[in-house]
Protein backbone atom coordinates (compact mmCIF):
# COMPACT_ATOMS: atom_id res chain seq x y z
CA UNK A 1 0.00 0.00 0.00
CA UNK A 2 1.32 3.38 -0.69
CA UNK A 3 1.67 6.27 1.35
CA UNK A 4 1.61 10.12 0.15
CA UNK A 5 4.38 11.74 1.57
CA UNK A 6 5.56 15.25 0.66
CA UNK A 7 8.65 15.97 -1.08
CA UNK A 8 10.09 19.06 0.30
CA UNK A 9 13.56 21.15 -1.11
CA UNK A 10 14.99 23.44 1.19
CA UNK A 11 17.72 25.74 1.30
CA UNK A 12 19.46 26.58 4.99
CA UNK A 13 22.72 27.75 6.29
CA UNK A 14 23.90 25.53 9.94
CA UNK A 15 25.89 27.55 12.24
CA UNK A 16 27.42 26.59 15.44
CA UNK A 17 28.76 27.99 17.87
CA UNK A 18 28.76 31.49 15.42
CA UNK A 19 30.38 29.58 12.34
CA UNK A 20 28.98 28.82 9.42
CA UNK A 21 29.33 24.76 9.10
CA UNK A 22 27.47 23.88 6.09
CA UNK A 23 24.87 25.31 3.53
CA UNK A 24 22.66 24.67 0.94
CA UNK A 25 21.48 27.29 -1.85
CA UNK A 26 18.09 27.59 -3.84
CA UNK A 27 20.59 26.28 -6.94
CA UNK A 28 21.18 22.84 -5.29
CA UNK A 29 18.53 22.67 -1.94
CA UNK A 30 18.33 19.77 0.23
CA UNK A 31 15.55 17.17 -1.15
CA UNK A 32 13.75 15.74 1.51
CA UNK A 33 10.91 13.26 1.90
CA UNK A 34 8.41 14.49 4.95
CA UNK A 35 8.51 11.38 7.65
CA UNK A 36 11.10 9.05 6.28
CA UNK A 37 14.15 10.25 8.86
CA UNK A 38 15.91 11.45 6.19
CA UNK A 39 16.72 14.82 8.27
CA UNK A 40 17.65 14.91 12.13
CA UNK A 41 14.12 14.36 13.84
CA UNK A 42 13.79 17.64 15.59
CA UNK A 43 14.73 19.61 11.90
CA UNK A 44 11.81 17.73 10.47
CA UNK A 45 9.37 18.34 13.29
CA UNK A 46 10.08 22.20 13.37
CA UNK A 47 9.71 22.59 9.65
CA UNK A 48 6.56 20.40 9.16
CA UNK A 49 3.35 22.18 8.02
CA UNK A 50 5.43 25.07 6.32
CA UNK A 51 4.63 26.16 2.92
CA UNK A 52 7.18 26.92 -0.50
CA UNK A 53 8.64 30.97 0.32
CA UNK A 54 8.28 30.72 4.10
CA UNK A 55 11.54 30.75 6.29
CA UNK A 56 12.12 29.62 9.55
CA UNK A 57 15.15 29.95 12.27
CA UNK A 58 15.20 26.74 13.86
CA UNK A 59 17.69 25.90 17.25
CA UNK A 60 18.41 22.20 18.12
CA UNK A 61 19.65 21.31 21.69
CA UNK A 62 22.22 18.54 21.22
CA UNK A 63 19.88 15.95 22.69
CA UNK A 64 17.94 16.84 19.45
CA UNK A 65 20.87 16.86 16.85
CA UNK A 66 23.53 14.44 17.39
CA UNK A 67 23.39 13.98 21.53
CA UNK A 68 25.96 15.10 24.18
CA UNK A 69 29.14 13.92 23.40
CA UNK A 70 29.70 10.26 24.97
CA UNK A 71 33.09 10.30 26.98
CA UNK A 72 33.13 6.48 26.86
CA UNK A 73 33.89 7.21 22.47
CA UNK A 74 37.14 8.66 23.16
CA UNK A 75 39.86 6.41 22.77
CA UNK A 76 43.50 5.79 23.06
CA UNK A 77 44.98 3.60 20.14
CA UNK A 78 49.04 3.25 19.21
CA UNK A 79 50.45 5.78 16.02
CA UNK A 80 51.02 2.65 14.20
CA UNK A 81 47.80 1.81 13.33
CA UNK A 82 47.75 5.19 11.07
CA UNK A 83 49.67 6.76 8.66
CA UNK A 84 51.64 9.84 9.53
CA UNK A 85 49.47 12.12 7.53
CA UNK A 86 46.80 11.58 10.70
CA UNK A 87 48.85 12.19 13.41
CA UNK A 88 47.96 15.79 14.22
CA UNK A 89 44.92 17.50 15.95
CA UNK A 90 41.68 17.64 14.58
CA UNK A 91 42.70 15.61 11.77
CA UNK A 92 39.50 13.69 10.34
CA UNK A 93 39.83 9.77 10.21
CA UNK A 94 37.50 7.50 7.68
CA UNK A 95 37.04 4.29 6.84
CA UNK A 96 39.41 3.04 4.17
CA UNK A 97 36.43 0.93 2.62
CA UNK A 98 33.59 3.40 2.43
CA UNK A 99 35.14 6.96 3.80
CA UNK A 100 32.57 7.46 5.97
CA UNK A 101 33.56 9.59 9.32
CA UNK A 102 34.88 7.68 12.21
CA UNK A 103 36.75 9.74 14.52
CA UNK A 104 39.43 13.06 14.95
CA UNK A 105 41.87 13.13 16.30
CA UNK A 106 42.15 15.40 20.00
CA UNK A 107 45.30 14.64 21.14
CA UNK A 108 48.99 13.48 19.94
CA UNK A 109 50.93 11.61 22.62
CA UNK A 110 54.07 10.21 22.04
CA UNK A 111 53.39 6.72 20.91
CA UNK A 112 49.73 6.82 20.40
CA UNK A 113 46.79 9.34 19.10
CA UNK A 114 43.24 9.90 21.12
CA UNK A 115 40.51 9.38 19.16
CA UNK A 116 37.50 11.01 19.50
CA UNK A 117 34.60 8.95 17.93
CA UNK A 118 31.51 10.77 18.81
CA UNK A 119 29.77 12.58 15.73
CA UNK A 120 31.26 16.10 14.83
CA UNK A 121 28.35 18.05 16.22
CA UNK A 122 27.89 15.98 19.20
CA UNK A 123 27.31 18.01 22.38
CA UNK A 124 26.36 21.14 20.03
CA UNK A 125 23.49 23.32 19.40
CA UNK A 126 22.76 23.37 15.88
CA UNK A 127 21.35 26.61 14.41
CA UNK A 128 19.34 26.53 11.08
CA UNK A 129 17.99 29.54 8.99
CA UNK A 130 15.70 27.28 6.58
CA UNK A 131 13.91 28.81 3.62
CA UNK A 132 11.49 26.32 2.16
CA UNK A 133 12.07 26.48 -1.91
CA UNK A 134 8.76 23.77 -2.25
CA UNK A 135 6.76 21.22 -1.03
CA UNK A 136 5.17 18.62 -3.80
CA UNK A 137 3.23 15.62 -2.92
CA UNK A 138 4.09 12.25 -4.08
CA UNK A 139 2.83 8.67 -3.64
CA UNK A 140 5.41 6.23 -2.72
Amino acid sequence: MANSSKRIRIAYDLTVDGKLIHSFNTNKPLRYVQGKKEILPGLEKALKGLKPGERKTVRLLPRDAYGLENPASIMEMPKVRFPKRDHFIGKEIRSQKDGKYLASVKEVRKETLVLNFNHPLAGKTLHYDVHIISVDERTF
